[in-house]
């Protein structure tokens, strides 16, 4: 049985409308796919390098005017390929059985693809550029490859060699040398170095493809998989092996508990994708602080109720300003005042007092069972975040969850005053920050995505 590969609209190169072609949007299909669906906000998805040169792989809003334009249309990513490359002219990118020409030398079938090669679809005018080959799994960069609504990019794209939906074409001047393939990563942990306040962690990492990695990371939760803290940093590191390591307390600003279990996994990312490690767990030194029935009263254990009844609600904006406007209110609260505020309710609120977690119960917002993350220092509320995280990591829950982020900034759009700045750092990861006041966030924990909302500063504009 077939799967889809890519949902692509049918989009031959500036040739097309020159002759008077018009095609409708439809549907590709092959033997294999990668359902990776990117926003197109920033206006890049997908970058190739090849022989020192990178090429990026564009988006604008969907029309179908898009299907023949000179700079996003399939066949125009495929010519600029060539342009910036090699510094050649391709044509004839025209039909479902055209041979790509060029200005030098030509193109013939070939069985073998390399990276640079052309991808035609052989079932709709579409074409590719072949960024990747592993055994006989192709993957593609492409433009003008959708999922079914037409709103977001379809990235990493995979076809098998083989499958005669598809023919690759190789120019005889191809001398592409491709970028190290990244993600042939192995994190092997060191013992960790443990106080009762503070552990220093710390790996070594292969790095067999001396890629040169862009960023790495550490994620922190406690014992029960709440995350405390996910830290990133810059690192270019193109060795085949390289250090790394963190002291909890002095680097990712976080007071451990004596005698309390942690969770934690350090990640290395390249080209926007994570590539994680194994968890590992430790536990502090000492003894845990006993608590008193005080301070026990009106809390409970454990992570917030089950969210799968509530994934796919549908909330209104007025409803997304309210709970923007009640996580902005609470920034800036004492301490005492947290406490006798948000008992007795309905949902877990999670309070990073000096590395200590305690669980209340508040209102519930945005009609789902999420937490109230609230930062103290110096008996008062520095940072306060809604976060919900979803039950499954299913493709629908990855759905839901980009449609919800999407929902939050727009409300927030027009409401808040300031610079705003959008980040897609991989297909699960995307950021918007209002300046110093808000940050939206969707991503995930583990193989769960979540969005949250975090207020940064007592900031004055007015929502809901």
């Amino acid at each position: 049985m077939k799967k889809k590969l890519w949902k692509s609209t049918i989009c031959g190169a500036a040739a097309l409308l020159l002759a008077g072609f018009c095609f409708p949007p439809q549907t590709a299909w092959a033997g294999m796919g990668n359902y990776n669906f990117v926003s197109i906000e920033g206006g890049t998805v997908d970058s190739i390098t090849v022989n020192g040169v990178t090429v990026e792989a564009k988006y604008r809003p969907y029309d179908s005017s898009v299907n023949t334009d000179t700079t996003y249309s399939c066949a125009a990513f495929v010519k600029r390929f060539y342009s910036e490359v090699y510094g050649r002219n391709v044509s004839g990118l025209l039909s479902t059985t055209s041979v790509p020409a060029i200005d030098s030398g030509s193109f013939k079938e070939t069985i073998s693809p390399k990276v640079g090669d052309i991808v035609r679809d052989n079932e709709s005018v579409h074409w590719a550029i072949v960024k990747e080959v592993n055994q006989n799994i192709v993957t593609v960069i492409q433009q003008n490859a959708w999922d079914s609504s037409y709103t977001k990019a379809w990235v990493g794209a995979m076809v098998e060699n083989g499958d005669s939906q598809y023919t690759f074409f190789t120019w005889d001047g191809n001398t592409a040398s491709a970028a190290p393939t990244a993600g042939n990563y192995t994190i092997h942990y060191q013992e960790p170095q443990i106080q009762e306040t503070t552990a220093v962690l710390s790996a070594k990492v292969d790095n067999p493809g001396r890629v040169n990695v862009s960023q790495v990371g550490c994620y922190l939760w406690d014992a029960q998989d709440n995350l405390i803290k996910r830290h990133v940093e810059d690192c270019r590191r193109p060795e085949s092996r390289f250090n790394m390591w963190y002291d909890v307390q002095g680097e990712l600003g976080i007071a451990l508990t004596a005698g309390t279990t942690y969770k934690y996994q350090f990640f290395v990312i390249q080209d926007g994708k994570e590539y994680p490690g194994t968890i590992q767990t430790f536990t502090t030194a000492g003894a845990a602080p006993v608590k008193t029935e005080a301070d026990t009263k009106g809390q409970i254990e454990g992570a917030p109720v089950s969210t799968e009844a509530t994934d796919h609600v549908t909330v209104t904006d007025d409803e997304i300003q309210r709970t923007i406007g009640k996580v902005r209110e609470i920034y800036g609260w004492e301490k005492k005042y947290v406490d006798e505020s948000l008992q007795g309710q309905s949902y877990l609120v999670q309070i990073n007092t000096k590395g200590e977690v305690d669980y209340f119960s508040v209102d519930t917002l945005m009609e789902r069972p999420a937490s109230l993350v609230l930062t103290i220092e110096n008996d008062r509320v520095v940072k306060s975040q809604w976060i919900y995280e979803y039950s499954s990591g299913s493709e629908a829950a990855f759905a839901a969850s980009q449609d919800l982020y999407q929902q939050i900034c727009k409300a927030a759009d027009g409401r808040i005053s300031g610079e705003k700045t959008s980040l897609c750092k991989d297909v699960d990861n995307m950021t918007t920050t209002y300046k110093d006041k808000l940050e939206i966030v969707r991503d995930k924990n583990g193989e769960k995505p979540y969005v949250s909302i975090t207020v940064l500063s007592a900031f004055q504009d007015i929502i809901g």
